[in-house]
């Protein structure tokens, strides 16, 4: 018997091309992606359930991804793809920022940061409810999102962009 997984993960778009509803953002990060502009911090912002999360999942696993084609879909067979799918990826990080808010929380984040990748070309932290932060932490975060090393990439998501300072909403590409 298979393991119970929820709905939302079952089904789960893995491709930039199975997210429904933001085709003028998924549009945009391909472009990014075949141009080779990708910016160095992404703030990804809308109500709950929009898909903000899953494009940055698919985001850090396409441009982590050894083999991606012309389609930029991620092949799934390189070390980089298996690690993810197995939820233990080397180069992408998750940090829910309502359960770890904390500026040592976020200075451990950018001890991290330093290190170069293991497995494919760039780390990626997605920082999820980035609006929970404390104002310390912010303040943590932010010389790294000024300079960080070219190897990684910040995906900062939120529901509420209002409680984001200026600071960090300026170095963040929306």
């Amino acid at each position: 018997m298979d393991p119970f997984v929820v709905s939302a993960r079952k089904y789960r778009p893995a491709t930039f091309d199975t997210v429904v509803g933001q085709e003028a953002v998924t549009s945009t990060l391909k472009n990014a992606i075949r141009s080779n502009h990708l910016a160095s911090a992404f703030l990804f912002t809308g109500p709950r359930g929009v898909g903000k999360t899953t494009c940055a999942r698919i985001l850090a696993r396409t441009i982590n991804c050894e083999n991606l084609g012309e389609d930029l879909v991620a092949c799934g067979q390189c070390a980089p793809c298996k690690t993810f799918e197995e939820g233990h990826s080397l180069n992408i990080f998750e940090l829910d920022a309502a359960s770890n808010n904390s500026v040592d929380d976020i200075r451990n984040l950018i001890l991290q940061v330093s290190i170069a990748p293991q497995v494919g070309t760039k780390k990626v932290y997605i920082i999820d409810e980035v609006h929970m932060l404390s104002g310390s932490a912010f303040n943590a975060l932010l010389k790294t999102l000024e300079e960080p090393p070219p190897q990684v990439k910040f995906i900062l998501a939120t529901t509420e962009r209002h409680k984001i300072p200026e600071t960090i909403l300026s170095r963040c590409q929306p």
